[in-house]
């Protein structure tokens, strides 16, 4: 999700608000719209956090001269998950 996204994502939940303020929305209707925003938020977080470790392996990368990529490590992941079982 870019930042104009983001910007609408949280336009929106502002204007929701002010909506259930105002009455011009039930309860009903703000909890749903909450839950979907929960959801939303989720997405962001895991947005944020990919973007993390993209930026943690292309350091790793330039400090260890290695080209390790995101699917290497999730494969490796995977590897040492299933070695456990």
């Amino acid at each position: 999700m870019n930042q104009n996204e983001s910007k609408t994502f949280l336009q929106f939940i502002f204007n929701q608000m002010v909506k259930l303020d105002k009455e011009e929305i039930s309860t009903d209707q703000a909890r749903t719209q909450a839950l979907l925003c929960k959801q939303v938020n989720n997405a962001l977080r895991y947005g944020l956090d990919r973007a993390t470790v993209l930026m943690k392996i292309k350091e790793h990368n330039g400090i260890n001269n290695d080209n390790v990529s995101l699917d290497d490590s999730i494969s490796t992941k995977n590897k040492e998950i299933d070695n456990k079982k």
